[in-house]
């Protein structure tokens, strides 16, 4: 009786390790994660906005990201704040508007135009950064494919004490390559999270739309701002909630959640 109990429990735990293998095969960094980032490919971008009688240029950063089914540049809701007398202070492209374009800084030559702004919105007011922050985020359609490398999503919310790092350039940053900001999650307020910024010397002006990516090259949030000493972080999950609202959420055929 003894013995059979004994071959019971050792199928269990060899089903248990089994199963865990099974998990931490699932989860796959990037491929370029591990190199410098000198080497990575194409992952920020600058912003260019154009309008009837004004043009702004290199302002915040930009990103792509891929739902599983389609690929969607990303920036921040509150660079409607630069231009909200264009607008009407609403989240919305009007009469007047021309283009967006996103290219990496300092490499006009690779602009994409983007497409269709996909949560426009003329009943959403601008607002003031404190009403933004749970909703930094805005969405467009691409016109046409492009070369430039879009992020997953990760579903699994980032707990406190977490590392992430902020990818982009400053609003006076002039270098090839974008900067890697080291971060560490202070607390998870659920639509936006708050961190400490570990990376010494960080000039963190125009710093605003820069993807926020966990040890594994995985989208967990964007650059909203600050409040006091510590940093605020859009969190994917009102990116999410979009993608559900909009009907173009496959996020679960590519999405890291473990």
């Amino acid at each position: 009786m003894i013995r059979h109990l004994n071959f019971i429990l050792a199928i269990v735990l060899l089903l248990f390790i089994s199963s865990c293998r099974k998990t931490k095969e699932t989860i796959l960094k990037e491929a370029w994660i591990e190199k410098p980032v000198s080497e990575w490919p194409d992952l920020v971008m600058t912003n260019t906005v154009e309008f009837s009688d004004t043009t702004y240029r290199n302002i915040g950063n930009a990103f792509l990201v891929h739902t599983g089914s389609d690929t969607l540049a990303i920036t921040c809701k509150h660079i409607f704040m630069i231009f909200r007398n264009e607008t009407n202070n609403k989240i919305n492209l009007n009469d007047n508007f021309r283009s967006w374009s996103i290219y990496p800084k300092e490499e006009v030559e690779k602009s994409i135009q983007l497409g269709k702004l996909i949560n426009q919105n003329s009943n959403e007011e601008t607002g003031e950064f404190n009403t933004l922050k749970s909703r930094d985020w805005i969405l467009f359609k691409l016109n046409k494919k492009t070369e430039f490398t879009p992020l997953k999503i990760r579903t699994r919310p980032v707990s406190e004490g977490e590392i992430v790092y902020a990818v982009g350039w400053a609003y006076k940053q002039y270098t090839q390559n974008p900067s890697l900001v080291k971060m560490k999650v202070y607390k998870n307020m659920g639509s936006y999270f708050y961190i400490n910024t570990i990376t010494e010397n960080v000039d963190p002006a125009g710093r605003s739309g820069s993807p926020v990516i966990d040890k594994n090259g995985y989208l967990v949030g964007i650059v909203s701002g600050a409040e006091g000493k510590l940093g605020v972080i859009g969190g994917v999950s009102y990116l999410s909630r979009q993608l559900d609202e909009y009907k173009i959420n496959s996020i679960s055929k590519n999405a890291y959640e473990s």
